[in-house]
């Protein structure tokens, strides 16, 4: 719900909106002020008596916002959001590069991707601890403690923030405490509301994959998830997690040469519904190093705000999507990525200009 304040209200007026609010409802409010004064009411909004605050003194209009994905929506946040990573940019105006292996296999492997990316380009490093996997019998990474302590040296060695999948909810203390800078919910995860509840409680930021089989709504939502902070009865109980990066990677279809079907379209159509910034995977798009640098140069054109990809120092012997790996070419690879965003820079592109995320 989204109430206008009138011309002219005072700043009393306004606050006693907002107490009204929380005080029947148990609902929490957030302004902005330009002109006039707009109050965004968080929470399930069903609730409220739409009459009753419409008469309030100095409220112009209420309006229901039928979209369910409303923090992670332009209609009442139209500026591009832009998240520091630790110093790194992501969103608005800039072109990350994120990139590493796909899985920490062993720490001479994993410091070799991590200095063959470094050296490529990539302003994030992956180093995945944890892999969820079709087959139990797929590598699925090393014991969880072993591999925080390889993730940590990749870090050092680098200089390069490090983003990591969490797969179980048990483990997220672990990964903020071993530092690491971007969480990430990987397309098997993507709508399982439990993990995305404690994830909007951290001051971390995370990255949330395209689901296998979602829709564009139903992967807003679960941004909204994170960013809400609001409870199973409604209740905005935290703040939210607003730091939320968007990756997409396509889904399940009836093509069987590509490992998904990425429809391109989807990004600038997400940028236009969405201020959250926005990756691509063309590694786990394509799921073939042969495809993946045309595929990445397809999504900066469409207007993606980054790229995730795999890189591996030995991709013939990877135990884990050594199929879909770069490896020296990651280094031509990001290069041509750069000069494409630039000369694309705020073509086709109407949504406006470009806020921080604001700290927790």
């Amino acid at each position: 719900m989204i109430i206008h304040m009138a011309e002219g209200a005072t700043s009393d007026q306004v606050q006693h909106v907002i107490d009204r609010i929380m005080r029947d409802y148990g609902l929490r409010c957030e302004t902005i002020v330009s002109d006039t004064t707009v109050i965004g009411v968080k929470g399930i909004a069903a609730i409220v008596d739409e009459g009753r605050i419409s008469e309030l003194p100095g409220v112009d209009r209420v309006i229901r916002i039928t979209e369910k994905f409303k923090d992670a929506s332009r209609t009442f946040h139209h500026e591009d959001t832009v998240i520091d990573v630790s110093g790194v940019r992501v969103g608005g105006p800039h072109l990350t590069v994120f990139g590493g292996p796909c899985a920490i296999e062993s720490e001479q492997q994993a410091l070799d991707s991590a200095r063959m990316a470094r050296e490529a380009g990539v302003d994030v490093l992956r180093a995945f601890v944890d892999k969820s996997r079709t087959s139990p019998y797929d590598y699925r990474g090393l014991e969880l403690r072993r591999g925080l302590e390889i993730a940590r040296a990749m870090k050092a060695e680098t200089g390069l923030p490090i983003v990591s999948e969490l797969i179980d909810l048990r483990h997220l203390q672990a990964f903020v405490d071993a530092g690491v800078d971007v969480i990430q919910v990987g397309a098997r995860s993507a709508q399982y509301s439990p993990l995305l509840e404690e994830l909007s409680r951290i001051n971390v930021p995370i990255i949330l994959k395209h689901g296998f089989g979602n829709d564009m709504s139903e992967w807003l939502c679960a941004a909204a998830y994170i960013m809400s902070g609001v409870d199973r009865e409604g209740r905005a109980t935290a703040h939210g997690n607003t730091s939320v990066i968007l990756c997409y990677r396509g889904i399940k279809s009836f093509e069987s040469e590509t490992r998904f079907s990425a429809d391109i379209s989807m990004i600038p159509l997400v940028r236009t519904k969405s201020h959250l910034p926005l990756i691509a995977d063309p590694s786990h798009s394509s799921g073939d190093r042969k495809l993946v640098e045309r595929v990445a140069y397809g999504f900066i054109a469409a207007g993606a705000h980054g790229i995730e990809f795999d890189i591996h120092s030995n991709p013939a012997e990877a135990l884990c999507d050594g199929k879909q790996a770069v490896g020296r070419e990651a280094g031509r690879i990001v290069e041509n990525m750069r000069r494409i965003h630039a000369m694309l820079a705020g073509v086709g592109m109407e949504s406006g200009a470009t806020v921080m995320a604001p700290a927790k």
